[in-house]
């Protein structure tokens, strides 16, 4: 879509959601000036009086801005370095979980079956340790899923007519029928908040605030409240900020990356040739079924490149985050007043075929040189700018470690009875790939 109305109307040109002028960016070089350049005048967010209603108030990352998002950003990138990501220790974790996955992949073996459910919960595991502390097995899955529904549902609805109809319209949520549908989104997220809640509270009843060291984010965010308790409002550091953060990096640490691999695992299954490169590179660079740490990461540059042309073609958002103008500001031959809501469109990017020529093959060799890992500016899956997400480093950990052991660990091909997966996206949030069978065997 975005594509064609560029062609249409140009680099930049206007798109309306609902009321709301929505000033869309398209060209890479326009982007790199003024998202990367001068970042600080797009990290603005526009308020929708539904999201403030699920939330309390305006809280969290994603959807604040100005002093309380600077703050929580600093804050959830300082307790990220202080677990170690980076260094040994996130790695340590990431490969606790892949160890897991396999263990029960192999009992599955040459039997159809669908990847998504694990992948979610081998991901949602990792943010789940980093956030509260433990991991998902099979005591507390039930837990794990009924988390994922909620988010399910939260992540398509919003993207509904419905849903959008409801956040830029507040008042048709007084009319039967939008009252209704307003009812069950605000019934979803507060079942997902009552359950970080219960979690919070147990920890709240545990805590030693006499230890500085913390196990899990909310330990450490407890504990920085407690610091600032004699401050209005906690210093911004308030319960009902706690909740959203949760709510924040679960999604931005399980749903894009498990979504991901699973984009992955699809289109080397649909490129025969791909994967037989990633066997004969395996086989040649580390030639047994160890587990293959980071260490083995820049001898593995098809590896590298293939999950590279996953997320480009994966293309997760359709439409980027919104920022808004701190000031007025000019774009490209158009000036755009203080307070305009302004899209970076990476999704645009991501398929111009001037920067990635034939943009709908499935081609990691497009990423290598001289079978050399490239560099490619316009490869931006993260986004750009003051905003880019926070937790990159640890995505691009997860993506190597799973995607490379996977493959290291088993031949795999399609389910011969299920026919051809589509490719097809299904929209939300973020896009989902439909649901495929594969078959495992045990190198």
């Amino acid at each position: 879509m975005w594509q064609d109305l560029t062609k249409q109307f140009g680099p930049v040109y206007t798109f309306w959601m609902g009321y709301l002028p929505m000033v869309v960016v398209t060209d890479w070089n326009l982007i790199k000036q003024h998202f990367i350049k001068e970042g600080h005048l797009f990290t603005g967010r526009e308020q929708f009086p539904v999201s403030i209603e699920m939330r309390r108030g305006c809280y969290g990352i994603i959807e604040t801005f100005g002093d309380r998002w600077l703050q929580q950003r600093r804050f959830a990138i300082h307790v990220l370095r202080d677990f170690g990501m980076g260094r040994n220790l996130m790695e340590e974790k990431v490969l606790c979980e892949v160890q897991a996955m396999i263990d029960h992949l192999k009992k599955v073996q040459n039997v159809p079956f669908d990847m998504a459910n694990i992948l979610d919960s081998s991901v949602g595991s990792i943010i789940n340790s980093f956030l509260f502390g433990y991991r998902f097995d099979e005591n507390n899955i039930h837990e794990f899923l009924t988390l994922k529904s909620r988010l399910d549902k939260h992540m398509r609805i919003a993207m509904t007519p419905v849903g959008i109809l409801i956040a830029v319209f507040p008042s048709l949520g007084n009319f039967p029928f939008f009252k209704q549908q307003k009812a069950l989104i605000m019934d979803n997220m507060g079942g997902l908040f009552k359950m970080f809640r219960e979690v919070i509270d147990e920890k709240l009843r545990t805590i030693d605030y006499d230890n500085d060291e913390y196990s899990d984010y909310v330990e450490a965010f407890l504990k920085e409240r407690k610091k600032h308790e004699h401050e209005p409002n906690f210093g911004g550091f308030e319960m009902e900020q706690l909740d959203s953060v949760c709510f924040d990096l679960w999604i931005a640490g399980m749903e894009t990356t498990s979504n991901t691999l699973y984009w992955a695992l699809l289109y080397v299954m649909l490129n025969p040739e791909v994967r037989e490169k990633i066997y004969e590179e395996l086989d040649r660079e580390i030639g047994s079924d160890r587990i293959i740490t980071t260490s083995d990461k820049s001898n593995l540059n098809y590896i590298n490149a293939t999950i590279n042309e996953s997320q480009r073609m994966a293309n997760l958002l359709p439409m980027n985050l919104q920022r808004k103008t701190s000031e007025e500001v000019k774009v490209g031959n158009f000036t755009i007043p203080a307070n305009t809501v302004v899209l970076p469109q990476i999704s645009s990017v991501l398929y111009d075929e001037t920067y990635f020529p034939n943009p709908s093959k499935f081609n990691p060799s497009r990423f290598l040189e001289n079978g050399q890992l490239l560099k490619i500016e316009q490869f931006v899956p993260f986004s750009i700018g003051k905003r880019q997400c926070l937790g990159e480093g640890l995505a691009k950990l997860e993506l190597f470690l799973f995607f490379a052991n996977l493959f290291n660990q088993f031949e795999i091909s399609l389910d011969p009875s299920g026919g051809v997966p589509s490719t097809e996206k299904q929209i939300g949030i973020a896009v989902r790939a439909k649901n495929f069978q594969i078959l495992l065997k045990s190198r």
